[in-house]
């Protein structure tokens, strides 16, 4: 069995770009970490296999390289719900918004900032270049997002709007035997 791609220079992946249908956000990305090809390991052998649960979640954490451009933010504002992001800044200058109130977080090459579960944020550029980075995040299988601008979820592919409903809505049975 081919062992698998274990290692791979940045230049290899190609940039993919991701734009709002207005152009408020914009970025490009490379998909680091979904570019490695190589399997889990069985911990008794030196053969290559696909452990049981291995196709469900292929690697712990995702690292991908963004650049966002002048002017622009990378995504809307949003919070993860057990997901964990760690940001490296390799160039360009920007800022991390966060919630309403909350000062934001420059952004400049040299800076690492963390962003825990529940904490609100998007990257805008604030410079004349495009501002790069790189984000690491542990992949949970269980993620969810919220996005307090306009009031929506993020589930699995799915986004929506949940409307409010009386907690025995649908459980009460077909009524009375």
């Amino acid at each position: 069995m081919e062992d698998g791609k274990a290692f791979l220079a940045e230049s290899e992946v190609s940039w993919r770009q991701i734009t709002s249908p207005t152009g408020y956000c914009e970025n490009w990305v490379r998909n680091l970490s979904s570019a490695f090809s190589a399997q889990v390991k069985k911990q008794f052998s030196i053969e290559w296999s696909e452990l049981p649960g291995a196709a469900l979640r292929e690697r712990p954490f995702e690292v991908d390289m963004l650049r966002v451009p002048p002017g622009k933010r990378a995504w809307p504002r949003h919070y993860h719900s057990v997901q964990w992001e760690y940001y490296i800044v390799l160039s360009g200058e920007g800022e991390m918004l966060q919630a309403d109130g909350e000062p934001p977080i420059p952004m400049a090459p040299g800076m690492h900032i963390l962003q825990p579960p529940g904490w609100i944020h998007t990257m805008v550029n604030t410079g004349d270049e495009d501002l790069v980075y790189y984000v690491i995040a542990d992949n949970h299988d269980d993620e969810h997002c919220y996005y307090p601008d306009s009031n929506k979820w993020g589930a699995g592919n799915m986004v929506f709007r949940p409307h409010e409903v009386d907690y025995w809505d649908g459980e009460d049975g077909p009524g009375p035997a």
